[in-house]
């Protein structure tokens, strides 16, 4: 099933994917359980990684063979320069990342239990997302994609439209803290979408079904809707169809950072033009090989690596037009 849109040849523009959104530092705690109300539980701390949601797609992109480049603030202090040397490390572009004077950077503090799963305390901070005045609207002109989250509405809103105004394929993150602002408000926003990404929170914001979800998201304006569900796979809905991949077995170590690697390597997949059954395959993959290290960015694979598990990824296929299953080929 092919992608419903095209994006800006390979090439022409500088970046295939610019960031605009969060980067920090995440410290890792290790518990035996996840700590519910009113409880109090010992922790090990495993160490402090960079991630963001947004800067981890960018350097999922980068890893598997794409020009990127964050927009975003840091502090100037220690974790902003191990947060600006994190993405280098993955050769994304930094030049548009502004380092705040007597700044703090933005942080999280991550606890795991044994299985793997999360429970993340986000630290806001004056340098957790970029402001207006810190973004020139020509840069999207150089880039394919602009990927974004919606959590600051007013200021995705205006990305969003000032990327599409420029040729920029536009790349939402709708989690939680984003549904939280509710469907009349987001409207704007998701009519300057092309792709939304949502995970199990961010579908109930259309309906709790993530198949009647994505039905009703297309409907506000992106042309793919994909539904991120952990665990029980992934499920992508266009014009075209619908396609369900199911999760690959292995081990879980942290699942920090999965949905934002799924992100970024289904976003190179669409920039290479591959069909939209081919691309949930290989983000799948990538996925699934993001959890099993401490860190949303150390178990990162390959285009080469990730492109051999791809083919060992379920799916099926239900084509618009017959509605009738296809079985995998």
């Amino acid at each position: 099933m092919s992608f419903p849109m095209q994006s800006a040849a390979a090439g022409s523009r500088r970046w295939d994917v610019v960031g605009v959104g969060d980067i920090d530092v995440d410290m890792f705690l290790q518990v035996p359980v996840l700590a519910g109300r009113d409880e109090k539980v010992p922790a090990l701390l495993l160490g402090e990684h960079p991630g963001g949601m947004i800067a981890n797609v960018t350097c999922a992109a980068s890893a598997l063979g794409g020009a990127t480049a964050m927009i975003g603030l840091v502090g100037d202090d220690e974790y902003g320069a191990a947060a600006v040397a994190g993405l280098r490390e993955f050769g994304v572009d930094t030049s548009l990342v502004t380092v705040v004077n007597g700044g703090r950077t933005f942080y999280c503090v991550i606890m795991l239990d044994s299985s793997g799963e999360k429970a993340l305390t986000a630290v806001m901070t004056d340098c957790a997302w970029p402001r207006q005045e810190d973004i020139d609207p020509d840069w999207f002109s150089n880039t394919r994609v602009v990927h974004l989250g919606g959590d600051y509405v007013d200021l995705a809103t205006w990305v969003s439209q000032e990327a599409k105004a420029r040729g920029a394929l536009v790349s939402l993150d709708l989690e939680a803290s984003t549904a939280i602002h509710g469907l009349p408000r987001l409207r704007p926003l998701l009519a300057s979408t092309d792709v939304l990404f949502m995970n199990h929170a961010g579908h109930h914001l259309f309906d709790r079904d993530p198949a009647t979800a994505a039905e009703i998201a297309l409907a506000t304006g992106p042309q793919v809707v994909v539904v991120t569900r952990g665990a029980t796979g992934v499920l992508a809905s266009s014009g075209e169809g619908v396609v369900r991949v199911d999760a690959l077995p292995g081990p879980v170590i942290d699942t920090t950072g999965a949905g934002d690697s799924f992100i970024g390597a289904f976003l190179m997949q669409l920039l290479s033009g591959r069909p939209l059954d081919d691309a949930c395959r290989y983000a799948v993959a990538v996925a699934s090989l993001s959890i099993r290290s401490i860190g949303s960015r150390t178990s990162l694979p390959d285009h080469e690596t990730a492109s051999g598990l791809a083919g060992e990824t379920t799916f099926t296929l239900t084509l618009e037009e017959t509605d009738e299953p296809r079985p995998p080929s």
